[in-house]
């Protein structure tokens, strides 16, 4: 996940809206990466864990529950995002 967090800081700074999402108990370790790259409130979009062992369907449902914070935080004013 840190790979991730790395490319969605650095696309923020540049201006670029991004909707990172990862599982719950990836969030400590995506939250202080993103904190040790200078953007302590990058927020991300969780969704529950695990998904790898889910049908289609089940992962089409949580695909589809989390699209409303991922648009919202795409469409969020950018001059409310922390850029440190």
């Amino acid at each position: 996940m840190s790979c991730s967090v790395h490319d969605l800081v650095r696309l923020e700074r540049l201006g670029v809206a991004t909707a990172g999402v990862g599982t719950e108990p990836f969030a400590d370790e995506a939250l202080e990466q993103a904190a040790l790259l200078g953007m302590p409130g990058y927020r991300m979009v969780w969704v529950p864990h695990p998904v790898q062992l889910l049908t289609a369907e089940e992962l089409d449902a949580r695909a589809d529950a989390a699209m409303a914070p991922i648009l919202a935080r795409l469409l969020a004013n950018s001059s409310t995002a922390n850029l440190s």
